[in-house]
């Protein structure tokens, strides 16, 4: 698709989006088909969405916790006139700080005309880079949101065991405030602690350890970064990971631990030429004296914890 229509930098084609509705559609779907071929844990069950800024009047959703996930008993009175005991609602809060992402290329007239990264920019080809960097974003963020855990297992002298896979399971599991953390678990590992970890796993004997490598069909439903199942856990690879004092940050953590907020940005009338890209709003400006088009995407995005106790930081040797 689009593979014949080409838009070139200092043509002005760009403006002709606008214009031509059926044109539009088309971009649209493959933008879509994009985001779907490049997103990993955003939108899985693992990361919850919190909503968007658009409308709210405010940079920042709260997320109130109330305490309702289930876990309060029901109780058996003294007898059939007993009254029931109340049960008290925890009255908490956490707050996503939705900040804006920005991302800017350049490129000279005589860099076009010689052909520099190619003579052309079509949309398709931009609308892959933006996706695929706005996901990359994600990633990042959530390698930063997950180094935020406190609860810890491993350590910077020691490689990534399946011991201390286990005992990450283990953390979460034993959760108090909330009885156990909400399954099914997720880890985000570094590549060289996932490196460790499957060497640790091929010198397990007398030991029947559950993994499921990633298939063709899992990878597709479950994104790029998705390596298998071990233990029930779905383990995702990520070189976004943080390191710091010696130690790889990866983590495992279950559902409502992390969640997120974004806005997605619109074009003012007036102002720059430019395209809806998914959460991305890409804008093209000339700058006529300097012969230089510029080509900048904006997104804005939030993620933190909401749950300390349903995720457990894994330290690793780097």
């Amino acid at each position: 698709m689009g593979k014949g229509i080409s838009y070139g930098l200092n043509d002005g084609s760009f403006q002709k989006l606008e214009g031509d509705l059926r044109l539009e559609a088309m971009i649209s779907q493959e933008i879509n088909l994009l985001l779907r071929d490049v997103q990993n844990l955003r939108n899985s069950q693992y990361i919850s969405y919190a909503g968007s800024i658009n409308g709210l009047g405010s940079d920042t959703i709260r997320i109130r916790k109330a305490g309702l996930d289930g876990f309060d008993l029901f109780e058996t009175p003294a007898d059939e006139a007993a009254a029931a005991s109340t049960q008290d609602f925890t009255d908490s809060h956490v707050d996503i700080a939705v900040a804006r992402l920005a991302l800017m290329y350049k490129m000279t007239d005589l860099a076009s005309m010689t052909g520099f990264g190619g003579s052309d920019i079509d949309p398709f080809r931009l609308a892959q880079s933006m996706a695929g960097s706005y996901e990359a974003s994600f990633a990042d963020k959530t390698a930063d949101a997950i180094d935020d855990f406190t609860n810890t297992v491993g350590g910077a002298g020691t490689q990534l065991s399946v011991d201390d896979f286990f005992s990450a399971i283990f953390q979460l599991e034993k959760a108090a405030s909330n009885k156990g953390a909400l399954a099914p678990f997720a880890a985000i590992l570094h590549p060289v602690a996932l490196t460790e970890l499957q060497d640790s796993l091929r010198n397990e004997t007398g030991n029947a350890i559950s993994y499921m490598a990633a298939t063709q069909d899992m990878l597709m439903a479950k994104g790029p970064g998705f390596v298998g199942n071990l233990l029930g856990v779905d383990v995702y690879k990520s070189s976004y990971v943080n390191d710091a004092g010696g130690a790889y940050k990866s983590a495992m953590f279950g559902v409502g631990a992390l969640a997120y907020a974004d806005g997605v940005p619109a074009s003012l009338p007036g102002a720059a030429e430019s395209m809806q890209m998914g959460k991305v709003l890409v804008e093209m400006e000339r700058t006529g004296a300097q012969a230089l088009t510029s080509i900048i995407g904006h997104a804005y995005l939030g993620l933190a914890v909401i749950d300390d106790d349903r995720g457990v930081l894994i330290n690793s040797t780097t």
